[in-house]
């Protein structure tokens, strides 16, 4: 599994573009296309959570499929002026040894708005404890980051 969650002095989040008025439409698109709307607060921020056919083999670790797995799987986004932030950063239920992860990667942040980055990434790790967490990915993953992402 991979977070994208950009730092904290990024907390404004990143810009879609100089005009609102033709970025919005952009942002919605491409909302669209890999989300769903849960809830929304207002035109400027709400709940998107991923449209299971736009990804390849999910793969949700066993802390993501109990019975709060569906609140686990959806995040927050924020628009504000010519920004987008996603709250707590977008977790991709991916395999982080799977080609297709990559190239899922690869299409989505094409389709995004904004740019992403590969130094925003980390990767879900499960210790022998049996707890869950978020590492920076190896060299190996990194550079296939940098490959499809930038």
């Amino acid at each position: 599994m991979f977070v994208y969650r950009p730092p904290k002095g990024s907390c404004w989040g990143h810009s879609i573009g100089k005009d609102q008025t033709t970025a919005m439409p952009k942002l919605e698109a491409f909302f669209d296309a890999f989300f769903e709307r849960v809830e929304q607060h207002d035109s400027t921020a709400g709940v998107l959570a991923w449209k299971d056919p736009v990804l390849p083999r999910v793969e949700w670790p066993d802390l993501f499929l109990g019975p709060d797995s569906q609140k686990l799987r959806q995040f927050l986004f924020r628009v504000m002026g010519n920004r987008v932030s996603f709250v707590m950063g977008i977790v991709f239920p991916l395999s982080i040894c799977e080609p297709a992860s990559f190239e899922f990667l690869k299409r989505f942040s094409a389709a995004a708005p904004f740019k992403m980055s590969a130094k925003h990434f980390m990767v879900g790790v499960t210790a022998e404890s049996g707890k869950f967490a978020w590492r920076k990915p190896d060299a190996d993953i990194l550079v296939k980051l940098e490959e499809c992402v930038g």
